[in-house]
């Protein structure tokens, strides 16, 4: 059996880590862009690379998330830059980890389309919610003030715009058990279609 990819993908706050979860605990194999970032941040070329372009996010020969972020998310050719080292290290590593899998495989990609990643996966799932819950939920888990989610997303993806590739809007509007019964009926169409 062949291995078939599939993303799941959305703007910040729009719940796809709990979609990937989700999609973990029904036994499918899901890897995570995040998982393998912060392996990244513990590799001596990575943090070398790092500390070319930005040493004031370098300590003791660690990478500081959080001067990192605070660089990056307050200036567009920063994270440019940062994205050009990271991200071809992150999705290398995420496609040899889903080419040692059979069957439906899926990886979170935060920022699939950005990257320009969408053709490496025979499904996009993308996970949509309301703006304003998206902001509050981000607030909640980072402790952050609305501007700073608020710039985070302007620097994402538009999700409004015709999207490339063979995607499924997953709605997140309701609760945590209604997201669950969605997904686990997508789940049964992919099973129907490629197993």
């Amino acid at each position: 059996m062949d291995t078939i990819k599939i993303a799941v993908t959305g703007g910040i706050g729009s719940g796809k880590s709990s979609v990937a979860k989700i999609i973990r605990e029904k036994g499918f194999s899901v890897f995570f862009c995040d998982e393998i970032n912060k392996q990244l941040l513990t590799n001596k070329d990575y943090i070398n690379r790092i500390e070319k372009i930005f040493p004031e996010a370098v300590e003791g020969g660690k990478i500081i998330k959080s001067r990192l972020a605070e660089i990056v998310f307050s200036d567009e050719t920063a994270l440019k830059k940062l994205n050009s080292v990271s991200h071809p290290l992150i999705m290398n590593e995420l496609n040899r980890q889903m080419n040692s899998c059979k069957g439906l495989v899926f990886a979170e990609v935060p920022l699939l389309f950005e990257g320009g990643y969408e053709n490496l996966f025979h499904k996009i799932i993308v996970v949509c919610r309301e703006k304003e819950q998206r902001i509050l939920s981000v607030m909640q888990r980072d402790h952050s003030d609305r501007e700073a989610v608020l710039s985070r997303i302007s620097r994402q993806y538009d999700y409004s715009q015709p999207i490339p590739g063979s995607v499924i809007f997953l709605n997140n509007d309701s609760t945590i058990s209604e997201l669950e019964n969605k997904v686990v009926d997508l789940l049964n169409e992919f099973c129907k279609e490629y197993l």
